[in-house]
């Protein structure tokens, strides 16, 4: 069975661990091979992380695609919808709706129509990589020694409110909500936030972060077609 490559350009170390450690292990069940690798932001320096620059990310992106063209690759992307900058493609016409699923989906099909590529397949999270802890913020308890008090206000605080539709703004965005009650883990995000989102369980984070569940389906969906 030949296997199918896909590449997950992320965002931070944090998503890149996730499809390493989380999507990984389930996507091998589809014969899928998952290679994660930080979006590349200063090629002179070798920096990666974040997306400052929109212009950055496609060009990492059109040079991953060049140096693997053949028709079982695949390409994908785990970036966040916070901070996303202004002169990412659709970013225009999302911003004028309303509804975070709806800016999502315009944000996504414009970032498609900027890569022909029949290979690639565009993700962008709601609101960022932390909105799927909020599925189960007592495995963050677990993690972050002395958060207990901390996070059981936070809990009160989003009660009610689906993970993928906790809001962007600069104090209120799922990462920016925990470090204000935990702020221990502000620094040890990819070693607390990655085990957590594991001990959780991708089924548990799919039934609650509808957007999420359809990437992964959609990913699944890539499996040779000749058995899984």
């Amino acid at each position: 069975m030949k296997w199918v490559r896909l590449y997950v350009t992320a965002e931070g170390q944090s998503e890149r661990k996730f499809a390493e450690e989380v999507l990984g292990p389930h996507l091998a069940i589809y014969y899928i091979d998952v290679r994660a690798r930080v979006v590349l932001t200063n090629r002179k320096l070798g920096k990666r992380g974040g997306i400052i620059d929109y212009d950055k990310i496609r060009g990492d992106l059109h040079r991953l695609m060049q140096e693997d063209p053949q028709s079982d690759a695949r390409f994908t992307t785990m970036i966040d919808l916070y901070a996303l900058p202004n002169q990412f493609p659709g970013w225009t016409e999302a911003k004028k709706l309303t509804h975070p699923q709806d800016r999502i989906k315009k944000l996504e099909e414009s970032l498609k129509a900027d890569f022909p590529d029949r290979r690639f397949m565009p993700y962008i999270q709601l609101h960022e990589f932390e909105a799927l802890l909020y599925c189960d913020l007592s495995q963050l308890k677990k993690r972050l020694s002395g958060s207990e008090v901390g996070l059981r206000k936070l809990e009160h605080e989003v009660k009610g409110i689906p993970p993928e539709e906790i809001d962007e703004g600069a104090t209120t965005a799922p990462s920016k909500r925990i470090i204000r009650y935990a702020p221990t883990y502000e620094k040890s995000k990819v070693r607390v936030g990655v085990p957590a989102a594991a001990a959780i369980g991708l089924s548990a984070l799919r039934n609650k972060c509808p957007h999420f569940n359809s990437w992964v389906t959609n990913l699944e969906a890539l499996a040779p077609t000749t058995g899984k």
